[in-house]
This record gives structure tokens, sequence and C-alpha cells, in this order.
């Protein structure tokens, strides 16, 4: 009896072993993966934090670099230098500069920036937009954009007789009777000059100007329009 009652209490023992032991197992299952899940979540922050640094950074980094010139920075940046290679008559006497643009506000614009408080030699300069053809007259230089395409002609036809140096970005402008044109050359802003109506406008150019042009038309070799 002793003994039949031991061993029913044994049996309970073993019982209870085999009934808690599962659950051990299952709390430490359940442990481990949530000790994974944290794991795989903290992991999952810091790799964001990193990733939202970075671009941070990289943004930074891009705002911080300076923009491409664009092309009518590069024309603008070419008219002012066109000013200091240029020679008006005698006795023009003017004290500033005054470059002249038919057509395009943001290329006035634009150039407006790029003379700020530049002089060549003691002379100021100045920008303007021109609205009819007849306000020529005080130009030095003038430049007619694509804008104005449609009053290429009239626009030339004003200058005759007057020294002002004319450019424009035009295709075929040479050929209208302009002076000198920009040209895209291998992605980049080049310029010829016809020096035919450079000469009868009485005005000249340098040599070393007509050095870095791609082409140069007209009387060069008498020395016409050349200085």
């Amino acid at each position: 009896m002793v003994d039949s009652l031991m061993e029913r209490c044994l049996q309970r023992s073993a019982n209870g072993r085999n009934l808690l032991q599962p659950q051990h197992q299952e709390t430490e299952r359940d442990n481990g993966n949530i000790v994974g899940i944290k794991r795989e979540v903290f992991a999952g922050l810091t790799w964001l934090l990193g990733a939202l640094l970075l671009a941070a950074t990289l943004t930074r980094e891009t705002l911080a670099q300076p923009a491409a010139p664009t092309q009518y920075d590069v024309q603008a940046v070419y008219l002012f230098d066109f000013a200091k290679f240029v020679r008006w008559p005698a006795g023009s006497g003017h004290e500033t500069i005054s470059i002249c643009v038919a057509g395009q506000q943001v290329f006035a614009d634009t150039l407006t920036r790029i003379v700020a408080g530049e002089r060549i030699d003691s002379h100021t300069l100045s920008v303007r937009l021109l609205q009819q053809p007849q306000d020529e007259a005080a130009c030095d230089i003038l430049f007619i954009g694509s804008a104005a395409e449609g009053r290429l002609d009239s626009l030339l036809a004003a200058t005759n007789g007057k020294s002002i140096l004319t450019v424009s970005d035009i295709p075929g402008f040479l050929d209208r009777g302009g002076m000198i044109q920009f040209l895209i050359v291998g992605n980049r802003v080049r310029f010829s000059v016809d020096l035919g109506p450079v000469a009868r406008s009485g005005i000249s150019l340098s040599s070393e100007l007509l050095k870095v042009a791609v082409a140069v038309k007209g009387p060069a070799a008498s020395g016409g329009g050349v200085q």
C-alpha cells in the first residue's frame, strides 16, 4: 500500500515535471523571439538614422556646390569682355559704356549682375533693355536675343552710320549684317566675327580678340576694323 502510494506520488511528480517543462521551454522561446525582434528593430532604426544623416549631408553638400553657369552667364561674360577690346572713334567721349539688350529681359538681368560694380579703364558700365530701334542712339554695344529675331533687320538698320558693336546668338546673324555671332562649338559658347560692318561703323576690334574667334570674315588683311 505504501509502495502504491509512493508510486502515485512519484507519478504526480513526474507528471508535474512533464507539465511544467514545456511551459519553461515556451517561455524561453518567447523571450528569445522578443530579444530577436528588439535586435531587428534596433538594427533597422540604426540603419534608418544613418541613411537620414547621409541624405542630410549630401543635401548640404549639393546646396553648397555652385550651380553650373548657364549659356546666358557665359554670353554675358563675353559681352563684358568684348567691351575691353573695342575702340570707339575718337571724340565719342562717353564716360559710361552702355550695353543694350533687345528681346530678353532674363539676359538683361543676367548681364546687369555680371557687370555690377565693374569698370573698364575709367568707364563705368550700364545695361538697359531696348524697347524701340530708335532707342539705339545711346547704345555702345547692342545684343539682339533670339526673342527679337522678328525685329532683327529693323534693329540692324537702325545701327547704320552709328558706332555700335552688334552681337547676337541668332543663326545667320553675320550674313544679315551683324558683327559678332555667338556659336555653340563642342558644347561651348564661342563666337565668329565679320569685320566688314565693324569697319563701316568706325569702331575697331583688338587683334587679341580676333585670335580667340572661331572664324573671322571681312577685310582683316587690310586692317579694316582691327587695331
